[in-house]
């Protein structure tokens, strides 16, 4: 059985691009806001959230909070995923307490190997 991931991001070219990349791999759900994505937490048992960080309305760091507070009956594995610089996302990531953060990559090899990182930990 494909793991299964869970993309949350506000662009349209975003979520369709990395499901493509993904979803060979893994099966793939991919929403534009955090209030979509609660019925795949709590019904699909999602092996990881790829968040993005720049949302209008909230930031990825406040939806992980959320997620956090109202965690489902498994641990959730969230990466932030942003282009921002690495540097402030690594930081982020580390103050927020998410699993890990990847930097945007829209090249497919080396998205899948991040991914698979974090998946396996």
């Amino acid at each position: 059985m494909k793991k299964k991931i869970l993309i949350i991001d506000d662009s349209y070219d975003v979520r369709t691009l990395v499901t493509e990349l993904l979803k060979s791999e893994y099966e793939v759900f991919a929403v534009e806001n955090w209030a979509d994505s609660l019925s795949y937490v709590y019904k699909e048992n999602i092996d990881l959230i790829l968040l993005d960080y720049n949302m209008p309305g909230f930031k990825g760091d406040k939806v992980a909070r959320l997620f956090q507070n109202s965690s489902p009956d498994y641990p959730l594995k969230i990466v932030l995923f942003s282009s921002i610089d690495e540097s402030d996302l690594k930081k982020i990531a580390r103050e927020v307490g998410v699993t890990g953060y990847i930097p945007k990559t829209f090249e497919k090899r080396l998205l899948l190997m991040r991914i698979k990182r974090f998946i396996d930990a």
